[in-house]
């Protein structure tokens, strides 16, 4: 019927017939046929097209290879194909790799408390480093960007998709926990910081929730309230709300 013989057409446009490499000196790249000589793809792929190509353009130079004459030939095609995509493939993968470390330099020095210029005195040790070890990848760390306004900006967006993540994850909580720590340094400037308390929440967590749990945990240990000096949160509405915030009432 005609319905089948459309079927037929449309499954013979789509797939890739591996003789066709031999051929032809075609192979498939990413759903259409690529001529291994020239470069050239194929809109439709049918046997038709890619012969006559062949027949018009190449078959004079390469119809004398027979046998394995011409499996020698198609894979030295190949293998030219294979360098030439690597070219294009590699400079984006030292650039992506370069990005990723430079996101990982700044959060290491986000996590030591580092001052931004920092990343400028990481970049050249590791170019030290490399003139030393592996002077033929200098040129590809010089990329890493860690000037003192990349490294804000990334860690600043770090930050942000840190506070993304955990924004998405409270929109599942069923139940919910208050982590308190507390510090405090003595006259002779001796500092302590432990974790005082976790306290359930178990209904709701507004700031009068977390004001009153954070009441209770300091009445506990006895803490004496016009020594409490500072206070660091995350920064949520019910914490840090100028009328009626927990740090407000605190």
């Amino acid at each position: 019927t005609e319905q089948s013989k459309s079927e037929k057409r449309k499954y013979e446009v789509r797939i890739f017939n591996n003789n066709w490499t031999l051929s032809y000196l075609f192979t498939d790249l990413n759903g259409k046929p690529l001529c291994l000589v020239c470069g050239i793809t194929i809109a439709v792929m049918k046997e038709f097209n890619l012969r006559r190509h062949y027949d018009s353009h190449h078959k004079e130079k390469f119809e004398k290879f027979e046998g394995q004459a011409r499996n020698e030939e198609v894979k030295k095609l190949m293998l030219q194909l294979k360098k030439q995509q690597s070219c294009f493939v590699k400079p984006q993968q030292i650039r992506d790799g370069a990005v990723k470390a430079s996101y990982v330099i700044a959060n290491e020095i986000a996590i030591a408390s580092k001052p931004f210029t920092e990343g400028e005195f990481v970049k050249k040790c590791i170019l030290l480093a490399a003139e030393n070890i592996c002077p033929e990848k200098r040129s590809d760390l010089n990329s890493i960007s860690l000037s003192r306004n990349t490294v804000a900006e990334r860690i600043s967006e770090l930050a942000t998709d840190l506070d993304n993540q955990l924004k998405e994850k409270v929109k599942q909580f069923v139940a919910v926990s208050l982590a308190i720590f507390i510090r405090g340094v003595n006259a002779s400037l001796d500092i302590t910081e432990e974790f005082l308390q976790l306290v359930p929440l178990l209904n709701t967590t507004t700031s009068d929730d977390i004001f009153c749990a954070v009441q209770d945990a300091l009445d506990k240990i006895g803490l004496d309230w016009s020594r409490v000096v500072s206070l660091a949160t995350d920064g949520a509405p019910a914490m840090i709300g100028k009328k009626s915030g927990a740090a407000t009432k605190i």
